[in-house]
């Protein structure tokens, strides 16, 4: 979140960091990672409580501690990431079953300021015909160990021009998009917008379309596999292809429906702890 705060800045999203480490812990932890937003010390977990995140497998009466700090590990949260608008109301929240996993920066962003970016430094790689423009762009500047990311693939219709989506009947072909298996990389099925209706007089049909831009959402992390082939041949990137499928049609005719592979070059970082510099 640290990379991103400054673009958070702009749309006044502020970013806080709350765990149930003295302020003297959070403070040395900000110094070495050099953190660039507010951490909160919640020292008896009351707000952790109150939002129902407390570790219940860790007992009150435990006696495993922690070797750093010499306190119990009773009080800890289940980690995640809680998007709130500008009242305090939850939106969207970011939980995942594994205490190491996280949502990316880009994701928590994108989420946080209700719209889809494609910043300078993603990898994307793009298409376009006299039909429609294909645009795959990885939320982040790179996928990591443990850290739960997206690929987008926007589309960019040519004006007067639709794609299907939705149920269809036989003779239509709905927009899709697939994941080529990957070594290394787990691809969660695709999220699709939301359809609009379009009435077609001529046919007697009313057809759910796309026009216009749309983002098509597809969850991606990478998985155990990729931690000793990280360490054995340090890879730089990892090439994901993708087949987008589609049909072109106007208000009067409809070209023939087309599968487009777009493969993405990824670079693929080390995993979630960077080495701690001791002061």
């Amino acid at each position: 979140m640290h990379d991103q705060i400054e673009t958070l800045g702009l749309d006044n999203v502020k970013v806080y960091g709350i765990s149930y480490d003295k302020q003297s812990s959070l403070k040395k932890f900000s110094d070495d990672f050099g953190i660039g937003y507010d951490l909160l010390a919640d020292e008896d977990s009351a707000v952790i409580k109150k939002f129902g995140i407390l570790n219940t497998t860790i007992d009150a009466d435990t006696k495993i501690m922690d070797r750093a700090t010499g306190r119990s590990y009773y009080g800890l949260p289940f980690p995640g990431v809680y998007v709130t608008d500008e009242k305090g109301v939850v939106i969207e929240k970011f939980f995942y079953r594994h205490y190491a996993s996280r949502a990316s920066a880009g994701t928590i962003m994108n989420s946080a300021l209700g719209e889809i970016l494609m910043p300078k430094t993603s990898p994307s790689e793009s298409f376009s015909n006299d039909q429609i423009k294909i645009t795959a762009f990885l939320a982040d500047d790179a996928l990591k160990f443990e850290y739960y990311s997206k690929i987008y693939v926007r589309l960019e219709m040519e004006e007067g021009l639709h794609i299907y989506g939705g149920d269809l009947p036989d003779g239509f072909v709905a927009t899709t998009v697939t994941v080529d298996d990957t070594k290394g990389l787990r691809a969660a099925n695709p999220v699709y917008p939301e359809t609009s209706s379009k009435v077609f007089k001529e046919l007697d049909v009313t057809l759910d379309v796309y026009d216009g831009v749309i983002d098509i959402e597809v969850p991606v992390s990478l998985t155990a596999e990729v931690m000793n082939w990280i360490i054995r041949d340090k890879p730089d990137s990892m090439d994901i292809p993708l087949n987008i499928t589609y049909q072109a049609c106007s208000d009067s005719i409809c070209y023939t429906p087309k599968t487009q592979k777009i493969t993405v070059k990824i670079p693929v970082k080390n995993l979630v702890m960077p080495n701690m510099t001791r002061r």
